[in-house]
């Protein structure tokens, strides 16, 4: 089920369809088949002055409706949801106004998060372990930066760069 969040006194109608900030705005859809996670980052985010919350998705293909009729500029996904993981990523990178995409997962294996980043990811965050960094997290991925919030993922990248 597709959610729209903060059906405010803007109207859902009256979002900014911008992929990037307006007025300092971080336009957000949250895509995780946990309400309770989806809540929980959204209530999080509230908190901040230059994120809005625009929509909630349930599944990868709803994640890309919602994402693609709100022109989100930035894109929370739960990698494990059904419809999520790389092939996901690719969808909505591939949307003509070109989110950010960030990954959560509670999967730390480096075989996942290589492929989220891989297919376009701008990051891959723990679900658990990031709570009040996130907004900072994401604030540098939307600056163009790549952010890998798993332990160990430096020395597995200076391993592979290495030769």
């Amino acid at each position: 089920m597709v959610r729209s969040h903060h059906d405010n006194d803007r109207g859902v109608g009256q979002r900014a369809p911008v992929a990037t900030p307006v007025r300092g705005e971080i336009t957000v859809v949250i895509a995780d088949d946990d309400h309770r996670v989806g809540s929980a980052v959204a209530a999080l985010l509230d908190q901040e002055p230059d994120f809005r919350v625009v929509g909630e998705a349930a599944d990868g293909d709803e994640a890309v409706t919602v994402a693609r009729d709100l022109r989100a500029a930035l894109v929370l996904i739960d990698v494990r949801m059904p419809g999520g993981g790389p092939a996901l990523v690719r969808r909505l990178v591939a949307l003509p106004h070109r989110p950010v995409v960030a990954g959560l997962s509670a999967q730390a294996d480096p075989a996942t998060w290589t492929r989220v980043l891989a297919a376009g990811g701008s990051a891959y965050l723990l679900k658990g372990t990031v709570a009040g960094d996130l907004p900072v997290l994401l604030r540098t991925c939307m600056q163009g930066h790549l952010v890998v919030g798993v332990p160990g993922a430096a020395d597995l990248l200076r391993r592979l760069l290495s030769g």
